[in-house]
């Protein structure tokens, strides 16, 4: 038996203690796996490996947790806790720090996060930034091209292109992560579609077909990724899908009933669309995307009128247990759908940090060690 055999075999009971640490305990944390990279370079090598991180990936994907970017002492830092599993107005949420920060100068404006990877943007033109927390690794994304060639010359008082969203999706079962980007223009260039697959090699933005045309207006926002498939609000009457793996764009119409103000999330696996009407909230459910269909279920709304939550950014998402939760200052709010109950959760583990700033938090993420 050659060296190399033996070598090989090593490696595999290595891997194999590994995984078995993880199916032993449930909450084994990424930060804890991120740090045996260091051990050896047989570590790094096992961790790496597709088998491992997909498992942990699988495990990671049924504890999600709670995600929270902060800005604090000249850098931004990623927070993490689990999820509490029947919290009450006694309760806290222990955040814990990743191992690796980032500069403050790193765009954080718009933040979104899908299957444990993190897009970071900025209004002010800042280069979005796509980073693992668990890992600690980053990865900046090559320039969009804003104009098309062989165009004709355009007057020079003509407003430039714009970027007019970029999103990050999934594709579970490709494990492809991609990037859609979309600009726009009011002069005689044409709207761009681009997309980026997040793999090894060299990335670049590929142009799809143009199928429809728009103006920013400020109004595409809400985006949600909900296997596979990304969704955001066009107008207020529009749903704008982009399926990750096809890379093919549809339209889903609203309810005639459903207000301007929507907030999208992922309700139960279906996309879920949340307006507040006086001191009811009305939730809408997508039940058939192709025949524009969808269902409504109304709340007294009465357990929130003492936290003033008609404000939209304030929603987070929904827990697996049907609890929709907010953010309130330095608190999280969990309202229970069925009992018409609101508890408050006090966040923790961030009291050295002097004055940190929370810019965002997320219900539902998921840690993988993934290599980007």
């Amino acid at each position: 038996m050659s060296i190399e055999h033996n070598v090989f075999l090593c490696l595999c009971c290595q891997l194999q203690c590994v995984v078995c640490s993880v199916e032993r305990h449930k909450s084994f944390p990424g930060k804890s796996v991120a740090r045996f990279r260091c051990v050896s370079k047989h570590w790094a090598f096992l961790l790496r490996r597709s088998d491992f991180t997909e498992l942990f990936l699988t495990k990671s994907l049924t504890r999600p947790r709670f995600l929270f970017t902060v800005k604090a002492n000249g850098k931004l830092l990623f927070y993490s806790s689990p999820r509490p599993h029947n919290p009450d107005d006694n309760s806290s949420l222990v955040a814990s720090p990743y191992n690796t920060s980032f500069p403050e100068y790193f765009p954080s404006d718009i933040c979104s996060t899908v299957c444990g990877l993190v897009l970071l943007q900025g209004w002010k033109r800042k280069v979005p930034v796509i980073c693992n927390p668990a890992t600690g690794e980053f990865l900046t994304l090559p320039k969009v091209l804003l104009k098309e060639k062989n165009l004709p010359k355009v007057k020079a008082k003509s407003n430039p292109t714009e970027m007019g969203g970029m999103y990050l999706g999934y594709d579970p079962l490709g494990k492809q992560f991609k990037v859609l980007c979309m600009t726009w223009s009011r002069d005689e260039r044409p709207n761009t579609h681009q997309v980026l697959t997040l793999e090894s090699g060299k990335r670049l933005w590929r142009t799809l077909e143009h199928k429809f045309h728009f103006v920013n207006n400020g109004e595409i926002n809400g985006d949600i990724c909900i296997d596979r498939v990304f969704y955001f609000r066009k107008y207020s009457k529009i749903v704008v899908c982009f399926d990750v793996r096809s890379e093919k764009f549809s339209f889903i119409n609203t309810n005639e009933d459903m207000w301007y103000s929507l907030s999208l999330f992922n309700y139960k696996g279906k996309l879920g669309a949340r307006c507040l009407v006086e001191q009811e909230l009305e939730l809408w459910v997508l039940e058939d995307a192709g025949n524009h269909k969808w269902s409504k279920r109304s709340f007294v709304f009465s357990p929130m009128r003492h936290y003033r939550m008609g404000r939209q950014k304030l929603l987070l998402g929904m827990t697996s247990k049907g609890e929709i939760v907010y953010s309130w200052n330095s608190f999280l709010l969990f309202y229970n759908l069925e009992s018409n109950t609101v508890k408050r959760v006090n966040i923790q583990g961030m009291e050295g940090l002097g004055h940190p700033r929370i810019c965002h938090t997320f219900v539902n993420y998921v840690e993988n060690m993934k290599f980007i």
